[in-house]
C-alpha cells in the first residue's frame, strides 16, 4: 500500500466548504482578475470583486424564487463564465450543483434532471433551453428554467434573475454559505455507467475542499496563475481545476467555443497552466512536428532530455552539450513553446492515455505535460506526477492523505477524504 503526505498548501482563502469558497475569494482577491472571455476578437477581464458580486446576486436571485437549502438546481451549459456564475450561485445559496452536458439530447438532459428532482435549471441559450421544453411535461419537480445568454419561451433570463437578487440583502447569501457543513452536498455529477442510465455522484463539500487542498499541496497550479480552460465544466477534471484556479487568486481564461481557435487563444492568453486531454496535445505534436525530419526531431528530443534531467538535477550542462541545445532550442523548442503562449510551466492530461514519445518531446521543449489518474467517484483525482516527480507513461504518485492499494484481482483501491458518497437513489 502507498500512501503520501506533503508540504502545506500555499496561501488560499482558508475557505471550509465550496459554499464560502466565492465570498472569500472576492474579498481576498477583489482587484485582480477572475475571469478572462473572449467578445468578438477582444478579451474581457472580470475582477474578483465583480464576480463576487454577480454570484451573490445570482445566489440572491435563487433565494428569491424559492431555493431551499439542499435543493437540486441543474446547469446545462457549455465552458463559460455564465456557468461560474451559476454554480458558485447555487452552491453559495447552499443547494446543490448538477451538471449536464451541452452535448446530451432531451432525453438524457431530462434523466440527469428528473433524477436528480431538479428545482431550477440554467441553460445556456435557446438551443439548450427547446431541449428542457420537449421534455418539460415529464419534469414535475422543475419550477423554472433561467436562460444565460438571450432569450428562451417559458424561461427566465440571468439578466432579471440577477435583478431580483438585487433586491434582497447580501447578507442572506452570506448566512446560507455560513450554514453549509462539509459533509454536506456540494454537487450531483452524472458518470456514464457502462450497463443503465448514468449514476449520480453524490459528492460532498468536503470532498471537493479536500482535493482542491491536496491538490495545491503538489503545487499542480500556483497562486495567482492564469489557467485556460477548455474542457466541459460538466466533467469533474475542469470542475477541480476551477476551484484550485478559485481559491489561489488565479485567472481563468475561457475558451471562445470554436475547437480549431484553442491554439490561437492559447497564444493570446499565455497560460501558466494548462489542464487537457490527449487529443488536444496529439494534434499540436503533430502541427509542430509535421514538417520536419522525423530522424532530426527524435534526436533533438533526446537531446533537451538530457539538458532537462541535467538542470532538473542542479547539475552544469557541459559545453559542447549547450551549444548543440541552444542551437535546438532557436530552431524548434522556443516555437513549440511559443504555440502554449510562451509561459507555461505545466499542463496535466488526463481522461485517457498519451504517448510517451509526446510527452518526452514536450518535455524536451520545456512544455512538461504530466499525467494524472482518477474518476468522479475519487472527485476527480488520486494520482498525479508533478515537476518534482515524474515517470513517463505513468499518473504519478497518491495525492497527499490518499492511500491506493491494488487488489489480487488488479483492482486499484483507493482510500481517502475525497472519495464520493455514493450513487443518488441508488446506494446498493
Amino acid at each position: 500500500m502507498e500512501s503520501s503526505t506533503a508540504a502545506a498548501a500555499p496561501s488560499s482563502t482558508g475557505s471550509t466548504t465550496i459554499a464560502d469558497l466565492m465570498g472569500l475569494a472576492s474579498e481576498r482577491y477583489a482587484d485582480l482578475t477572475a475571469v478572462k472571455y473572449k467578445s468578438g476578437d477582444d478579451w474581457v477581464d472580470v475582477s474578483y470583486r465583480e464576480l463576487g458580486t454577480i454570484v451573490s446576486e445570482v445566489a440572491r436571485g435563487l433565494i428569491d424564487l424559492g431555493l431551499e437549502p439542499g435543493d437540486r438546481a441543474a446547469v446545462l451549459c457549455s465552458t463559460r463564465p455564465e456557468w461560474t456564475y451559476a454554480s458558485f450561485g447555487i452552491a453559495s445559496a447552499g443547494a446543490v450543483v448538477v451538471p449536464i452536458y451541452p452535448t446530451n439530447s432531451p432525453e438524457e438532459c431530462e434523466w440527469v434532471a428528473g433524477n436528480s428532482e431538479s428545482r431550477f435549471l440554467f441553460a445556456e441559450d435557446a438551443e439548450q433551453a427547446a431541449k428542457i421544453a420537449e421534455v418539460r411535461d415529464r419534469l414535475p419537480n422543475l419550477e423554472a428554467v433561467i436562460v444565460m445568454v438571450g432569450d428562451a419561451p417559458d424561461a427566465i433570463r440571468m439578466d432579471d434573475l440577477r435583478e431580483r437578487g438585487r433586491g434582497r440583502d447580501h447578507a442572506e447569501v452570506a448566512a446560507r454559505a455560513a450554514a453549509v457543513k462539509p459533509e454536506d452536498p456540494y454537487t450531483f455529477i452524472y458518470t456514464s455507467g457502462t450497463t443503465g442510465p448514468p449514476k449520480g455522484c453524490v459528492l460532498l463539500h468536503g470532498n471537493y475542499r479536500s482535493v482542491v487542498t491536496m491538490c495545491e499541496e503538489e503545487s499542480i497550479v500556483h497562486e495567482g496563475d492564469v489557467v485556460y480552460l477548455y474542457l466541459p465544466l460538466a466533467h469533474s477534471f475542469a470542475l477541480l481545476i476551477e476551484l484550485i484556479a478559485i481559491d489561489l487568486g488565479g485567472t481563468i481564461a475561457y475558451w471562445g467555443g470554436d475547437p480549431k481557435g484553442i491554439v490561437g487563444e492559447l497564444m493570446a492568453v499565455k497560460p501558466h497552466y494548462l489542464p487537457s486531454v490527449p487529443r488536444i496535445f496529439e494534434k499540436i505534436y503533430t502541427l509542430v512536428t509535421s514538417s520536419g525530419d522525423p530522424e532530426k526531431i527524435r534526436g533533438a528530443t533526446q537531446l533537451g532530455l538530457k539538458v532537462r534531467a541535467l538542470e532538473a538535477a542542479g547539475q552544469p550542462v557541459p559545453e559542447e552539450l549547450k551549444a548543440a541545445y541552444d542551437k535546438a532550442d532557436a530552431e524548434l523548442f522556443s516555437n513549440v513553446r511559443n504555440v502554449f503562449g510562451g509561459r507555461l510551466r505545466q499542463a496535466t492530461s488526463g481522461a485517457a492515455p498519451i504517448a510517451t514519445e509526446i510527452l518526452e518531446f514536450f518535455y524536451a521543449c520545456g512544455v512538461p505535460v504530466l499525467e494524472g489518474y482518477g474518476m468522479t467517484e475519487t472527485a476527480t483525482a488520486s494520482t498525479v506526477s508533478t515537476l518534482a516527480n515524474y515517470k513517463f507513461g505513468t499518473v504519478g504518485r497518491p495525492l497527499p492523505r490518499t492511500e491506493i492499494r491494488i487488489a489480487e484481482d488488479g483492482e486499484i483501491l483507493v482510500k481517502g477524504p475525497h472519495i464520493f458518497n455514493g450513487y443518488y437513489k441508488m446506494e446498493d
